[in-house]
């Protein structure tokens, strides 16, 4: 993935657009040409969906998402996430003439990798969970990821999500797994905690020859453990960041969520309290890894990213790195919106080593949020590293930038 250090004029959300490709198609139908729309059909059913096509300006392509209905009945259609974003009320398709062909058409700078899903027969208006009980991949785009039920999340279920991969697009090349490179081992454990009254499970990763007689290991703690693990391929990244000699071995520290995820890393200070005492607890009691907060490290995406920073800032003797993929610093926390970010403004002096990054085509409170927390983070002291990444708020686009954040944090 394409990853750059960015100011604020570069952000650039996708906007509406024509199609040549959709316009001649119009003109042909409309000229009674009636095999015009069963030859588009067969061109996509080869060549896959999205249909991407090339602008006068090099960065940006027109990228248009379809939908063909098979019946009567569609009520309409709407593309979510991504380059498509999630504003309702510019993500629904338009109609071709009285066709089955429903389309809409972007001129967008995302020329690398995003999640997206479409939801028929949309007519959930302000309830969202209903919305997002209805999505489901694009049948068109043979690309696609599964995300898999989370064990601590009874009502998930496998989730299979289309990914839209652009001509040229190279993934990290850290994420496969190589034959011939020692690996490292996941034991699974389940931690109750005081603190919250419940459990969840939490896997630790020791890198290749980890021995508890050594010198302590660095350690990295993540929340979202399972999708850390399971969809951006943390273990995989860190033995292959560890046999090209990137970085030291560590141990890394996989924190699931459960189905009150949203309310505890972003509604309440038990979680913090959680994360710095009982989990920081519990992996000194049980694994060889540094007291020294320069060699401890704390994050995750999203909601992890806030909880990450929220956690090192009032830890700092215990934390002394953030890791934050697309933090939600924009959400409020205990009760008060934008939580943190005045509780930012209230310190002295921040001294942590800190990575974020952000997508271009994520929500603006996302992208501004993350800018004013970079900014004032440098004015009081701390180390920021930050790229702004051409994609959005989801993990396809995270595990291409997961083993930048773990260089940028424990490089060698």
């Amino acid at each position: 993935m394409l990853i750059h250090e960015s100011n604020r004029g570069s952000i650039m959300m996708a906007e509406t657009k024509v199609s040549p490709t959709i316009a001649h198609l119009e003109r042909e139908l409309q000229a009674g040409n009636t095999d015009a729309l069963s030859a588009f059909w067969d061109y996509i059913a080869q060549e896959g969906a999205p249909l991407i096509e090339e602008t006068d300006n090099e960065e940006e392509v027109l990228l248009t998402f379809l939908w063909q209905s098979e019946s009567e009945s569609t009520e309409n259609v709407y593309t979510l996430g991504g380059p498509a974003g999630w504003r309702l009320e510019e993500a629904q398709l338009t109609r071709l003439l009285d066709t089955d062909l429903y389309y809409r058409t972007l001129q967008t700078k995302l020329r690398s990798v995003a999640e997206y899903y479409v939801s028929p027969n949309d007519t959930f208006e302000d309830d969202w969970v209903a919305r997002l009980a209805n999505l489901q991949e694009d049948p068109l785009n043979r690309n696609f990821l599964v995300h898999p039920a989370n064990p601590d999340k009874p009502a998930t279920k496998d989730t299979t999500v289309a990914v839209l991969n652009y001509p040229g697009f190279e993934p990290n090349l850290y994420r496969a797994v190589r034959q011939h490179a020692p690996q490292g081992e996941i034991t699974q454990h389940r931690l109750q905690s005081a603190v919250l009254e419940n459990e969840r499970s939490v896997w630790v990763y020791t890198p290749p020859g980890y021995s508890a007689d050594s010198e302590p290991y660095r350690v990295l703690v993540l929340f979202d453990g399972f999708e850390y693990d399971k969809i951006v391929s943390a273990p995989t990244i860190l033995d292959n960041l560890v046999a090209d000699g990137k970085i030291s071995p560590v141990v890394a520290v996989f924190v699931n969520a459960n189905d009150r995820r949203n309310e505890e890393m972003r509604g309440t200070a038990l979680f913090a309290k959680f994360a710095a005492e009982e989990v920081t607890a519990f992996v000194r009691q049980h694994y060889n890894v540094s007291t020294d907060p320069k060699h401890a490290a704390i994050g995750g995406c999203s909601n992890g990213g806030l909880m990450g920073m929220i956690v090192a800032m009032q830890n700092p003797n215990v934390y002394g790195n953030v890791l934050s993929q697309s933090g939600s610093f924009a959400w409020g926390y205990d009760g008060e919106p934008e939580w943190f970010m005045k509780q930012l403004e209230k310190a002295v002096s921040v001294h942590l080593n800190v990575y974020m990054d952000v997508g271009n085509c994520e929500q603006a409170d996302v992208l501004e949020s993350n800018y004013s927390i970079r900014d004032q983070l440098r004015q009081k002291g701390a180390n920021v590293h930050f790229t702004e990444f051409k994609g959005g708020h989801d993990w396809v686009c995270w595990r291409e930038t997961f083993a930048d954040a773990v260089v940028a944090l424990f490089g060698n």
